[in-house]
């Protein structure tokens, strides 16, 4: 018998609630201090090691950049790029963390528009899938010309999310605004048979 992990504390009870998007941000962030466990799995999670050769490709290759991480928790992503990389996290809390500030990715920041080289947007979009054309939208807005977007997109088979997206419809509606580079899944073969999670990574460029 396995042990019950009494150290866990479930983000998604203050984010779904009787089958509906509550998204109560503030309360989670005030009661589970990391509820991504960033600080924990971060730099082990299987999107990130894949990721991992592109940004040493980016690191190499690139003098300035300007990154911009949807979702970003405590923005520990940045510890990823070179220093002279212009860094900036987003997401809904109001914590202070560096380089992290609050911003809604449901509507549009003009301060945003057209800024940024690479959006990344990692294990995010299952919070949004509810207006997911808009937040595409104002992502695409924030690129600048020729500027890629990079999304993780962790599933199951019976994930909230489903009824408003999943992966097949995202990579759909990204070909529609976008050139795509690569889409690679991780953990299929399991996810079809074992209905255990899959991870998408979609990379598009925009126009």
């Amino acid at each position: 018998m396995f042990k019950k992990n009494y150290n866990y504390k479930n983000p998604n009870k203050h984010i779904i609630k009787n089958k509906k998007f509550i998204k109560n941000f503030k309360l989670l962030y005030t009661k589970i201090k990391d509820p991504w466990n960033q600080k924990k799995f971060f730099f082990n999670d299987k999107s990130i090691i894949i990721l991992d050769g592109l940004i040493n490709y980016i690191n190499k290759n690139y003098n300035k950049l300007n990154i911009l991480d949807i979702g970003a928790g405590s923005g520990i992503l940045r510890k990823k790029f070179k220093k002279n990389f212009s860094y900036l996290g987003t997401d809904i809390h109001k914590k202070k963390y560096r380089q992290v500030v609050y911003d809604d990715i449901n509507f549009l920041n003009n301060k945003f528009i057209n800024k940024f080289n690479i959006v990344f947007c990692l294990k995010t979009i299952y919070y949004v899938s509810d207006n997911i054309n808009k937040v595409i939208y104002n992502i695409n807005r924030y690129l600048r010309k020729k500027g890629f977007i990079i999304i993780s997109y962790n599933i199951k088979k019976n994930s909230f999310s489903n009824k408003y997206l999943n992966d097949i419809k995202l990579r759909h509606i990204m070909k529609k605004n976008f050139t795509e580079i690569l889409t690679i899944e991780l953990n299929r073969e399991n996810f079809e048979k074992l209905k255990q999670e899959k991870i998408t990574i979609l990379i598009f460029k925009k126009r």
